[in-house]
């Protein structure tokens, strides 16, 4: 298991690669460390995610709601759902196993009963997600199940093991929420969500430029009030904040994988003022740019050392 970098398009759609193309199916364990802080890096696939958090703590965002999950706790991503994660504040590390698969893999095609009774049901109920604690009886199951996934042996019929073990988990998952109907499961809300898209997209695409809220909002096609409305309702910060912390995730990939100077980083990631951006990332990271980046690689040599 290696981990997972996000592969997105333009409209933060991640772009799924499986080890083997013809057997949609992946588990990856996703490191959170200081590296990555408390920036929620959102996106959104076609495939089913289930997260199972084996280290740590973190802050976990599906569309608008926001979740804690602890060791031992999983969650389950449907299609479609925005969904990131980050370091809690003062945490240092966290560990996180990521499977994903495609339904087709247990229903191939949507043809079939299988897909309509079991994935079609759920899409057209609105469904988004769910939270499955550590210390409860179905988090419980899910966790020795999930593991016992990991460990499947990539031999000869390693793809049936792999069928059997998942269809086991989704039938845990679906029969629960089947019996969970008359409480409150996490629903889509389409209010909204094509719009924090499309600016989201935007700052990913213009980060390195000059952004303002109105050049937000006429992208966007929304007013000054909406806007400020949306990102507090997705990300819970103002849009200049998440803006700024976009930046500096950027900055932070430039400055352990190039020999740039940190005024060149600050200019390509939008800080026009080089102090401004040393203060911004010293408040973040505790550390300036210089001394993060050789600590940082300081850790990677003694590693591989």
């Amino acid at each position: 298991m290696l981990a997972k970098p996000l592969n997105l398009d333009n409209t933060l759609k991640e772009l799924m690669e499986f080890p083997d193309t013809a057997f949609p199916f992946g588990i990856w364990r996703d490191d959170f460390n200081e590296t990555v802080g408390q920036i929620l890096n959102y996106h959104w696939h076609e495939t089913i995610e289930i997260n199972l958090l084996i280290k740590g703590t973190l802050d976990y965002r599906l569309n608008d709601q926001r979740f804690v999950l602890n060791e031992g706790d999983s969650m389950v991503v449907f299609s479609n759902s925005l969904h990131g994660a980050a370091l809690r504040e003062k945490d240092t590390s966290a560990e996180m196993l990521t499977f994903v698969f495609s339904p087709d893999l247990l229903t191939g095609g949507n043809a079939g009963s299988i897909y309509q009774k079991y994935f079609q049901t759920l899409s057209e109920k609105g469904f988004l997600g769910k939270k499955f604690e550590g210390t409860s009886p179905i988090g419980q199951e899910l966790f020795v199940a999930l593991k016992d996934l990991v460990a499947i042996e990539d031999t000869a019929g390693y793809e049936l093991r792999v069928l059997a073990k998942l269809s086991l988990i989704w039938e845990k998952i679906f029969v629960y929420l089947l019996d969970q109907q008359k409480t409150s499961i996490s629903r889509r809300s389409e209010k909204n969500e094509k719009e924090i898209k499309e600016v989201m997209n935007y700052i990913q695409q213009n980060y390195m430029k000059r952004i303002t809220i109105q050049t937000i909002c006429e992208h966007a096609k929304i007013s000054r009030s909406e806007c400020f409305r949306i990102f507090a309702r997705f990300t819970q910060k103002k849009p200049m904040e998440y803006i700024n912390d976009y930046r500096l995730s950027m900055a932070v990939a430039l400055l352990l994988n190039t020999s740039w100077t940190v005024d060149r980083i600050a200019q390509k990631c939008g800080f026009n003022n080089p102090s401004y951006f040393g203060k911004m990332f010293k408040e973040r990271f505790n550390q300036t740019p210089k001394v993060y980046r050789m600590n940082q690689r300081k850790k990677m040599t003694d590693k591989k050392g």
